[in-house]
Order: C-alpha cells, then structure tokens, then sequence
C-alpha cells in the first residue's frame, strides 16, 4: 500500500497535469477587451487573446482578421473574389427579390444614391464626353490646366494640343512607336 501512494505522488509531481495550478496563476491577469472594452480573463491557452469570448467582439475579431487577410494574402482575396461570383452566379435573382420585398431599403438607397458624393445633383453626366468638335487621329499633349475656376474636386480639367508629328524632338514621345 505504501509503495501505490508513494508511485502515486511520484507520478503526480512529475506529471503536467501538476503544473495545472502555476498556468492558472499566470493566466489570472485580467484584460481589456478590444472589441468592447469590457475587462476580461483571457484564456491560459492563448495568453496574447485580445477580444473577450462575447459574440459580437468575436465577430469583430473575424472581421478584422479578415480585413487584413485581404489586404496582405492576394490568394485569399482571389479566393474570396471567386466565391462572391459563385454564390451570385447561383443566386442571381437575390438582390431584386430583396429590394421587392424591402420597400424601405431601397427607399433608402434610392436616396443614398440621389444625394450622396456621387450623385448627379449638379447635372453633369460623369461617363459620356461628347466633343465639341470631332478631332482628327492624331498624336496630342494632354497637360492640366490650373486655376480656371471649377469647383469640383473631382474635376480635371485639361488642355488638349496637337503634337507636330514631323518634329524630331516628338519622335520619342511614344516609346512603342517604331519609326
């Protein structure tokens, strides 16, 4: 009997199991959450953990890991990318039923739309430049123009010159050219 107690301690001590107590006092530190800010005990297998086990600083937690997956692994966004287009290609009726049966969300993106940074509130259409005159083929200088008054700081506006094409000093100007 005294030999099973005595190979029993021996056991116990040399086990990892006794060491139980001395990760449970390093692991007694209480945190800041970075999700919530709430203070929590992390858990003593992953001392570095920065967001408390609620659901919603989890998903915070995945949200950022993601958004930084994305921005440094272009794998992943390829992957990402990929599965979108699936999911969309199955689904392609999703977004029209959801606006069918969403009447408010698409009130409120029609008025997103209607008033925000790349509404058409000053009339000017974006996508079509229609040339006053039409211009010949040709090789031209696009050059900025600065200080002519438009307000719009999405605006550029440019000035257009025709490049003497018989002008040794322009001959360069296109390096694909082959003269």
């Amino acid at each position: 009997m005294f030999a099973l107690c005595w190979v029993a301690n021996t056991f116990w001590l040399s086990s990892p199991l006794h060491s139980i107590p001395r990760l449970m006092e390093k692991s007694m530190t209480i945190k800041q959450c970075a999700g919530c800010g709430q203070a929590f005990q992390p858990r003593p297998q992953t001392p570095d953990q920065t967001f408390c086990s609620a659901p919603t600083c989890q998903r915070a937690r995945k949200r950022q890991w993601q958004r930084s997956k994305l921005q440094s692994d272009p794998d992943y966004r390829a992957n990402q990318r990929q599965a979108q287009r699936d999911w969309q290609s199955r689904h392609p009726d999703y977004w029209r039923n959801y606006r069918d049966s969403h009447p408010q969300y698409a009130e409120r993106r029609r008025n997103r739309q209607q008033s925000g940074p790349f509404s058409n509130a000053v009339g000017a259409k974006m996508d079509v430049w229609i040339p006053p005159i039409s211009l010949p083929p040709g090789m031209y200088k696009i050059a900025p123009v600065r200080g002519c008054g438009v307000s719009g700081s999405d605006s550029l506006v440019v000035q257009i010159t025709a490049v003497c094409l018989d002008c040794p000093c322009k001959k360069d100007v296109c390096k694909e050219r082959t003269c």
